[in-house]
């Protein structure tokens, strides 16, 4: 995408010059007037919300970003008070997208009530936790650990048989909790998750563990693969990437387990002509695109607009927490997550920057 700028609408409540300086500005600049209507959007917003629909310009922010939405309280107080205020770690998130966090300015500028949100990217290292969610972390990692050993154990056993299917699905389950040791080995007492862990590595090769996991836990759901081949590598934590596919993978056999036709679709591109600034100051990246359909019922009216919201969920035994992790380590590896949902048709497309050596 390139860097153009959009220009606001008609109705105009900056000066000429203060509109020149903020779509100057590499940061995300969101201009609201009273009626918390979005009146500016510079190029770098329009870059970062591209995936929400149709144009901003006009919209209302619970329309783009939902009722609910934290950003909206932060334009709220900035609107009816004199001066600025801010915050961090906010949610970029609304109906059918989720862009991770971000620390978000509100100030006024000009005359008629008129407020500029300012986003720009936290760093990776997180803030460390209240004690009590450390130490949940912890004990939820000890828990977990304890019965891998077992596991692996029971599956080695397995692998020895002589019949080939039985160890192919025994090495399956050995790899699997290896992974899954390793991500309970990197919880950190401080800040839960660690940052991922970066390497160069083809994006099939996790598709195609996740294929592998779903094919064995839902065997009777039709999983179909078109793949493009000539795909540069991604840099990002393979571990990590698996698990937010397979979460969202998951979700979607879910959806189609009581369908006699239930299909998934998983598919692989180059997102050509199309690029995102991760940070204010970073450079627009290319982006590949992995979509993964399928034809279920669609998304619940009680959670499509708070996909992403932790304990958002419908289903009697479920947390609500596959889709907030997926969504927090896809935003990790700088990407974003966009979801199209009817009857028949749910779509999640995950982009993800291309490394950079492979571009040049």
């Amino acid at each position: 995408m390139s860097d153009r700028v959009v220009r606001p609408l008609p109705q105009r409540s900056l000066a000429p010059d203060a509109e020149r300086w903020l779509e100057g500005l590499p940061a995300p600049v969101l201009g609201i007037d009273a009626g918390e209507r979005i009146r500016f959007v510079n190029a770098a917003a329009a870059e970062l919300l591209a995936g929400v629909g149709r144009g901003l310009l006009g919209r209302r922010l619970d329309e783009v970003f939902g009722i609910d939405a934290p950003i909206i309280a932060l334009a709220r107080r900035a609107l009816a008070g004199a001066s600025g205020v801010a915050e961090a770690d906010v949610a970029l998130v609304g109906p059918g997208f989720a862009l991770g966090h971000a620390s978000v300015a509100a100030a006024p500028v000009g005359e008629n009530d008129y407020i500029a949100l300012v986003l720009t990217r936290p760093p990776r290292a997180r803030a460390a936790p209240a004690a009590a969610a450390s130490s949940a972390a912890r004990t939820l990692a000890h828990e977990v650990r304890n019965p891998l050993a077992g596991i692996r154990a029971a599956a080695q056993l397995i692998s020895r048989a002589d019949d080939p299917d039985s160890a192919a699905l025994a090495k399956l389950i050995v790899d699997e909790v290896d992974r899954v040791r390793r991500l309970t080995d990197r919880i950190d007492p401080l800040g839960a998750v660690e940052a991922p862990r970066f390497d160069r590595f083809n994006i099939h090769e996790a598709l195609e563990r996740v294929r592998k996991l779903i094919g064995s836990s839902a065997p009777e759901v039709m999983i179909r693969e078109r793949y493009d081949p000539s795909l540069p590598q991604v840099r990002g934590d393979l571990d990590q990437l698996i698990q937010a596919l397979l979460n969202i993978t998951k979700n979607a056999a879910e959806a189609v387990a009581d369908q006699p036709d239930g299909e998934i679709a998983i598919s692989t591109s180059y997102r050509s002509g199309v690029k995102f600034r991760s940070a204010a100051s970073g450079a627009a990246r290319a982006q590949l695109e992995v979509q993964i359909v399928d034809n279920g019922p669609g998304l619940h009216p009680d959670v499509a607009d708070r996909l992403f919201e932790a304990f958002a969920t419908t289903k009697r035994d479920g947390m609500g927490l596959g889709l907030t992790v997926a969504a927090d380590i896809i935003a990790r590896h700088d990407g974003r997550i966009e979801v199209e949902s009817q009857t028949g048709r749910t779509a999640f497309k995950i982009l993800l920057p291309i490394d950079p050596d492979e571009t040049t």
